[in-house]
């Protein structure tokens, strides 16, 4: 058996505004990458990897009233700098982006929910880390699918001139596993008499027959064909 190793990499794009409301809205299907491999699995087993490598929104939010950037100072500890986030978080207005994922067609569940703010500007966001993973890379199955929707905590939704417009990429990995050639089964023992020069039928049609070996147990020598039908 021999094995072969494919890959690929894509970049796909999604802009969420308030014509979409809150459902959710589906970014990326994992299957429609190997899709084009689906021809060779009669002749191979395929193993498939999905890596989603970055994703990031570039967010303008100016339905919500401004809020200001946190005040932190280098001389702050992790703790001190989160407090001034949430201080800012809590006084103003902002809205939920949820990223919900599901395998197939199957029931949706939350992977986790960013806090979106008015900055005043477009801001870009990264998501794969921390929403989404702690590590690089987020590793999904070859069935997954994932999406977004819009939460709203109390402060309303999208509004007019309000954007999301998202961005990832992803690499993807096929490894070709040749199958086993058929072995050819045992012979099994039939005895037919043929006795004239007449063509005689000494086995029946079989699609699925690939050799048919015949051989002369007599004493006399025979000539001749093996005629399909």
């Amino acid at each position: 058996m021999s094995n072969n190793s494919l890959s690929g990499t894509r970049t796909f794009r999604r802009s969420i505004t308030s014509a979409d409301g809150t459902n959710i809205i589906e970014i990326l299907n994992c299957s429609e990458a190997f899709a084009g491999y689906a021809a060779l699995e009669s002749s191979y087993y395929i193993e498939k990897s999905f890596y989603l490598e970055t994703l990031s929104g570039a967010i303008y939010l100016p339905s919500l009233r401004q809020a200001p950037f946190p005040e932190l100072y280098p001389e702050m500890n992790s703790a001190e700098k989160i407090a001034e986030m949430l201080k800012v978080e809590e006084k103003y207005p902002f809205l939920g982006l949820r990223f919900p994922a599901r395998k197939g067609t199957g029931t949706w569940s939350v992977l986790s929910t960013a806090r979106l703010q008015n900055k005043g500007r477009e801001t870009t966001i990264p998501f794969v880390v921390p929403y989404l993973t702690i590590n690089q890379l987020k590793l999904l199955s070859p069935d997954d699918r994932l999406g977004i929707s819009i939460i709203n905590y109390g402060s309303g939704v999208l509004g007019a001139g309000d954007y999301i417009n998202l961005e990832g990429d992803f690499r993807f990995e096929v490894n070709l596993i040749e199958k086993p050639a058929k072995s050819i089964g045992a012979a099994v023992p039939y005895g037919v008499n043929i006795s004239s020069a007449s063509p005689t039928r000494f086995r029946v049609a079989n699609s699925n027959r690939a050799v048919f070996y015949a051989s002369n147990i007599g004493d006399s020598d025979r000539y001749g064909n093996v005629l399909s039908g």
